[in-house]
């Protein structure tokens, strides 16, 4: 009886104290003042939305005291200026928002810019020479996705954000343009720093990869340091973490198309954000209705980013895969646009969709289980 008891308490322990055994529901942050465009603004929240309660660097780095970083290239107010919104010649398309965490545990946007950039100057520009034993040469473009920040001082003089894939790994995952095509690659020394005043001139290059803030305008770029590194130290030392940094470029892929004449580099350099787009088919399916509840799976299955297999929609891409009898945890169900019934949970920090006839209810001792622990989880 002992044994039992102690086996009980263990897996209610478990479950309460686990920080990432259920995501937590954060309130909508407020961006009617900051993004003019409805279909934009509308993004950037499912977006954040999602990375504040599901991405698991994200959410650990916040309840740490760090900040977060997002960029969202396509979603800035010169989008609707038909000559900022030419990226050929103008990287002002990309907004940048910083979130932390109130003393209540709670978001909010203590920085804002849009007039800021993802992509190199010149992204097809490379050496007149073949690349030596095969490494790449020219302007990097890195990758979608969330990676760590820390402290450095750019070109050694004035103090900058730098990406790295680790406090080991320093490169981060970055695309080479090549006469034959492209060369995916690591890429190093990416920073996150001002810009120079001239990037409306055509020619002028201010960017070989790094990520850029602000219109030329120093101040706003303090004003990023202010709300990131000097939030949490009090004096510049290299090497400080200062949090994660989170890019997503969806919303301009049509125009990056155009920009890098390489429909695969670019789906390459998206594929981490295009796992992340249940807003248009979520929209077409219907609301999610909440559902607490715990299953099992009765058949070798599939966690999906969307509730729908890729043939019913090529957004949908497969997170993991779940073997016979596994234990889910179901917060949500919602009935796709093809009348079948798919529910939302969680494994291995990746929220997901599984389809509902891959599952059954749990019986014996385990439902047992769930009456007395999981009401009041």
């Amino acid at each position: 009886m002992k044994k039992c008891l102690s086996l009980l308490l263990t897996i209610l322990l478990f479950f309460t104290l686990s920080p990432h055994a259920f995501a937590r529901e954060r309130g909508d942050l407020d961006l009617s003042q900051l993004i003019e465009d409805d279909d934009s603004r509308r993004y950037v929240q499912a977006m954040l939305n999602y990375h504040l309660q599901y991405n698991v660097p994200v959410v650990e780095n916040l309840e740490a005291g760090y900040s977060a970083l997002f960029f969202f290239e396509g979603c800035s107010n010169n989008m609707q200026d038909r000559a900022l919104s030419d990226i050929r010649f103008y990287r002002v398309s990309a907004v940048c928002l910083v979130v932390r965490l109130d003393r209540k545990g709670e978001p909010y946007i203590c920085y804002f810019n849009d007039q800021c950039s993802t992509l190199p100057d010149r992204p097809l520009e490379y050496a007149n020479r073949k690349p030596a034993l095969g490494q790449p040469v020219g302007p990097a473009t890195i990758c979608d996705g969330t990676y760590e920040l820390d402290s450095v001082r750019h070109g050694g003089v004035y103090e900058a954000l730098h990406l790295r894939t680790s406090a080991e790994d320093t490169t981060i995952p970055a695309v080479y343009l090549s006469e034959d095509g492209y060369i995916p690659a690591r890429a190093d020394m990416i920073n996150i720093h001002t810009r120079s005043g001239n990037h409306t001139i055509e020619g002028a290059m201010w960017s070989a990869g790094c990520i850029l803030v602000g219109d030329g305008n120093f101040g706003s770029y303090t004003d990023l340091m202010e709300s990131t590194y000097y939030a949490v130290y009090d004096y510049f030392k290299l090497g400080n973490r200062v949090g994660t940094v989170t890019i997503d470029r969806q919303r301009l892929k049509d125009k990056m198309y155009d920009l890098y004449e390489n429909q695969d580099a670019v789906d390459y350099l998206l594929a981490e954000s295009r796992k992340l787009l249940p807003e248009r088919y979520l929209l077409e399916c219907g609301k999610e209705s909440p559902l607490e509840t715990e299953l099992l799976t009765d058949k070798e299955t599939l966690l999906m980013s969307l509730p729908c297999g890729t043939e019913t929609d090529p957004r949908s891409v497969v997170l993991s895969e779940i073997r016979k009898g596994e234990h889910l945890t179901i917060c949500a169900s919602i009935e796709n646009d093809q009348g079948q019934l798919w529910f939302r949970t969680e494994q291995a920090g990746q929220q997901g969709y599984v389809y509902s006839g891959d599952t059954k209810e749990p019986g014996g001792f385990l439902q047992w289980l769930w009456g007395i622990f999981g009401k009041d989880r």
